[in-house]
């Protein structure tokens, strides 16, 4: 019996030191790896404040300067900005617009816009549906004259 509790120490005994010596490795590569990336790295506290460049940039090749059209809906004001935009919507009939900016500018669901004109929600829908057909054919409409 005691040659086998002594087998057992050793046994062990020679786990331990060999889960030291691993960790120990494993210890020495990520101190390796720090102490390499620090010798890239500079603090930003030894930057002064005129060293930073831009973080940002604008380019305006792409903006169109539209003049902003604003709108009234139920005492509220929207703002479109595009041109195109404005024009097709001033094309469509009051009905079918102001469910358009309801839904698409002001956030109502079809449900609680049918509240606030006081008809069916699947009116509402309907109208949308419609607007948003004739709108497309409008913007259509601009893109070949352009």
């Amino acid at each position: 019996m005691r040659n086998s509790e002594q087998y057992r120490e050793h046994i062990e005994r020679t786990f331990n030191a060999f889960c030291k010596i691993v960790l120990y490795h494993a210890a020495l590569g990520v101190y390796k790896k720090i102490r390499k990336k620090q010798q890239f790295e500079v603090s930003l506290d030894y930057l002064r404040e005129f060293d930073f460049e831009p973080v940002t940039t604008t380019d305006e090749y792409f903006v169109k300067y539209d003049v902003t059209t604003t709108f009234t809906v139920r005492g509220k004001t929207v703002v479109v900005e595009s041109e195109q935009l404005a024009a097709a919507l001033m094309n469509l009939p009051e009905k079918r617009r102001e469910v358009l900016f309801l839904r698409y500018y002001l956030g109502y669901s079809d449900a609680e816009i049918g509240k606030i004109c006081g008809i069916n929600r699947s009116t509402i829908f309907r109208r949308r549906k419609k607007a948003l057909h004739l709108m497309r054919k409008e913007m259509e409409a601009f893109e070949i004259e352009e």
